[in-house]
């Protein structure tokens, strides 16, 4: 009965995973059903990380086009421990919080599927990966 009762629990945490952890950049990602299902407007996506409430975490916020940029290969491919993201939206279109410099009412966002920025209308709906950390310099 103890046996069963420890895999369950293993089970239960193997499979509860709704982070990914970028050891090249200490960026902890969101990861889970919400990044592949749900497409919002960019005022509602920062509004959506500013208010998660993730693996016991609520300093989640809508990631930077330049934080966005490091984690396109791990999107396009599996890195080498075989580990990355679970989900991703059909697109492939995810909002950044970085705006357009001289545009106000658009905002960066990445594709996912083909590693390119755009600008997007911000009134636009899109997915959301929210991003929590400090990001260390990439050498």
């Amino acid at each position: 009965m103890r046996k069963l009762l420890l895999l369950t629990i293993t089970a239960s945490l193997a499979f509860s995973s709704n982070i990914f952890i970028d050891p090249k950049t200490d960026l902890t990602w969101q990861d889970n059903i919400t990044t592949k299902d749900t497409e919002i407007t960019w005022d509602k996506a920062k509004f959506f990380c500013s208010v998660l409430r993730l693996n016991n975490h609520n300093d989640w916020r809508l990631p930077s086009v330049k934080e966005l940029e490091t984690i396109i290969e791990i999107s396009q491919h599996e890195t080498k421990d075989g580990k990355g993201f679970k989900y991703i939206g059909d697109d492939g279109y995810y909002w950044s919080g970085t705006e357009h410099e001289t545009q106000e009412e658009f905002a960066w966002i990445m594709n996912f599927k083909r590693g390119y920025e755009y600008i997007n209308y911000k009134t636009y709906e899109r997915f959301v990966r929210c991003v929590r950390g400090e990001m260390k310099k990439i050498e």
